[in-house]
């Protein structure tokens, strides 16, 4: 009788296969249970965050709606439909966003504490393009943000402009859309002027907190500010290109200047907050040179 015949019949073992066929069959065993597990909770993962983004949206559209509710009907001109189209631009431009903008930004502060930083400096990239390919995307706010589009295109097909001439223009669209791209662009500045100073004070997480207060003023109509306040949100720091501006001149609440005028206002805030960046880059200490 063999060793391994001896060994497997004193441990009241019935399992006659050879001890490396008997190693290799546990180990595929365990590797699956632990990649089944890994699966499960990163699906459980992605549901949360589904769940989460989708309340949040039914929130937004329940809070538009008490507020018009509230105000008679409308808001300064604005219908409730009108309105709701509105918190859906935003909505896509929002999670727009977190998809694909929201991971390389928030963990500046992480990479330059730990150095990771260096790596992205080593490629031959821009260090925010470097940032970009080294972070994640967010796949959970993909069904979300398309959830966004749909509703978006609702409300926007149900809301017709004020003219049919108006609403039957390809360049009012194009113009929309560049708009809409710009308010995405707007919301990208302002979270990397918020998280540069993570280049001059280690480990600083306040500036996400800073971002979520200051982002909320964008979904509201401008015309709900007074008037000073709604010429800084419109040409200096243009937070209503994130919906506002869109919206307003889709629905004619904006002209075609006012609207320019604001996307000019949006790209110089982008200007200044990528000369932050670059300042402060200059600033950085690399953990291998100390330099």
């Amino acid at each position: 009788m063999s060793s391994g015949t001896v060994n497997s019949t004193r441990s009241g073992s019935t399992d006659a296969r050879p001890p490396r066929e008997r190693n290799f069959w546990r180990a595929y065993r365990r590797a699956l249970t632990n990649s089944t597990g890994v699966m499960l909770a990163y699906r459980s993962n992605l549901l949360f965050f589904f769940l989460f983004e989708t309340f949040f949206l039914i929130s937004s559209f329940l809070g538009a709606g008490l507020g018009v509710s509230l105000a008679g009907g409308s808001i300064n001109g604005w219908t409730r439909d009108q309105i709701f189209a509105l918190t859906a631009i935003n909505g896509v431009s929002h999670q727009f966003f977190i998809c694909f903008f929201i991971s390389p930004l928030f963990n500046m502060p992480e990479y330059i504490w730990n150095g990771r930083m260096d790596y992205v400096l080593q490629k031959p990239l821009h260090p925010l393009l470097g940032l970009m390919v080294t972070s994640e995307i967010v796949i959970s706010n993909l069904p979300n943000l398309f959830i966004n589009v749909g509703i978006a295109a609702w409300f926007i097909a149900s809301t017709a402009p004020a003219s049919a001439a108006h609403a039957s223009s390809a360049p009012v669209w194009l113009l929309f859309a560049a708009l809409t791209v710009l308010g995405v662009a707007v919301r990208y500045a302002l979270a990397l002027f918020c998280m540069t100073p993570s280049f001059y004070a280690e480990r600083m997480i306040q500036g996400e907190d800073g971002f979520w207060s200051i982002v909320g003023t964008g979904r509201f109509p401008t015309t709900v500010f007074p008037r000073v306040v709604e010429r800084i949100l419109l040409y200096v720091i243009p937070l209503s290109m994130m919906a506002a501006v869109p919206a307003g001149y889709l629905f004619e609440r904006l002209d075609a200047t006012q609207a320019a005028l604001a996307g000019v206002s949006s790209l110089g805030f982008l200007g200044v907050s990528l000369l932050f960046f670059n300042r402060a880059l200059k600033s950085y200490q690399s953990v291998n040179s100390g330099m």
